[in-house]
Order: structure tokens, then sequence, then C-alpha cells
């Protein structure tokens, strides 16, 4: 059968990630919204490049700054200026807003404090001209609190000034090119993160206890006029792949 695939933005020049909404069982019915396939070429454009992108991320690594023209590349991001804790409760994240359509995507992440830090990260990038390129589209934020779970060494190197292509990679994991709500999760749908290796996907019964990659949506489907956003509690990184083999595809 047709294996139906929504990409996410491309990486800058270090890997692509793809949504792979094939199960291990059977693809994702025609029938849901998440249709009309975007191509690695459609992908490129919208982050601003053609650049082949088959090769894995290693945060660790050193970038050559001159792939991300967006980000400005003159300081590092201090790990003091950024929140790890979240302020308000997960369950009360956007109670106070009486009609979220009225405000795009990230208007609505800059609007609650527990997303403060995903919200720096983005626009420090340059991630954030790619999104207002795009038409509707899913957001998987990060909470502060799920910063504070990535290894300090880890996330130091992601903040540091020579990394910023990398930061922005990981960061585009986080975001889908289409409007994906939470009951168009199938378990065992895949993220695709390189050519045999995947982010799995796993979604309980009616739709509950949506896991991706290891990070739990704890506040799903925030409408926004552009898209939706669905709160997680992890950052999803490129350690967090599997084998084909692994997760039976």
């Amino acid at each position: 059968m047709k294996r139906r695939i929504i990409a996410p933005l491309a990486l800058a020049a270090t890997m692509l990630f793809g949504f792979g909404c094939a199960s291990t069982n059977d693809t994702m019915s025609d029938t849901t919204a998440m249709e009309g396939d975007v191509t690695m070429t459609e992908t490129q454009e919208m982050a601003g490049t053609d650049t082949d992108l088959d090769e894995d991320v290693d945060v660790d690594a050193d970038i050559d700054t001159d792939m991300d023209t967006d980000a400005d590349m003159s300081a590092s991001i201090s790990m003091d200026a950024l929140s790890m804790e979240n302020p308000v409760s997960v369950d009360e994240m956007f109670a106070d807003i009486d009609d979220t359509e009225q405000y795009d995507v990230l208007e609505l992440a800059r609007m609650n404090p527990n997303l403060s830090t995903f919200v720096s990260l983005v626009e420090q990038s340059g991630l954030e001209s790619d999104l207002s390129r795009l038409g509707k589209f899913t957001l998987l934020a990060p909470t502060n609190e799920a910063f504070s779970k990535v290894p300090h060494d880890k996330l130091e190197s992601l903040l540091n000034a020579d990394n910023k292509a990398v930061l922005k990679s990981v960061l585009q994991a986080h975001v889908l090119p289409n409007e994906v709500t939470s009951a168009q999760f199938q378990n065992n749908s895949q993220i695709q993160v390189g050519e045999n290796s995947y982010i799995p996907v796993e979604v309980g019964v009616n739709n509950t206890n949506i896991r991706i990659g290891g990070a739990q949506v704890v506040k799903a489907n925030v409408e926004a006029s552009n898209g939706v956003i669905h709160v997680i509690d992890n950052v999803i990184l490129p350690e967090n792949a599997q084998n084909n083999s692994t997760i039976g595809y």
C-alpha cells in the first residue's frame, strides 16, 4: 500500500525529518486531513536551501555557520537566560485566552510562560522566518521543564553560536507543515530521521497518551489561526530514533 508522508521542515543542511504516517500494519486512511505529500524539494525551499540533506545530526559536531544565513551568529545563548521551570500548571496553559484561534501559532506560544525557552530558541535560531512562509502547520512545543531534561553538556552545545544550524535542525523536528490534530496520530506511525531510522509515535486507546519519540503530549489541540499546538514534556532529539528493525517496520 502507498506510504503517505508529511515531511517537517527541511533541516539546515544536516538531515531531513519526515513524518511517516505508515503504521507497522497499515497506512493512515486517505480520508484524514493528513493529505498532500510534501516532497524533499518543497521542504528544502521552506528552509531556504537546496542542499542534500542525508546526514545524521551530531549535536556535538562543528557546524559551518555559513549554512544558517537566517540566524544571528554573533553570540551564544546563555543557559542562565533560559527558564527551565513551568511557571503555570500544564493543565492551565492557554486557559486565560478566550479564543485562541484569533492568534497565530507563534503568538500563542509567546503568550504562555511555559513555552518561553522554546520560543527564545526558535527566535534565536532563525526558524521563525521559515515558519512565516508556511500555511497551516503543527507545532510540537516542549515546555521549559522539557529542556531541563536534556543533558546539560548537550544543551550547552546546542546553545553555542557555532552550532546554531544544528539547533535549528533540532527545532525543525518539532514542526509539521500541515495541521495535524491529536485524533489524526496513529499508533506505530513514524517520524523519519534518516534513511533507516525513525522516531516512533505511540498512541493509546481513544487517542490518549500520545508519545512522540519519548515525548508525551500533555496539552493537545490548542487551535490557532494558522495551525495547532501540541505541548510535549520532552525535547525530540536525534538520539531518540530507532532502527527500522527495532520498531518492526
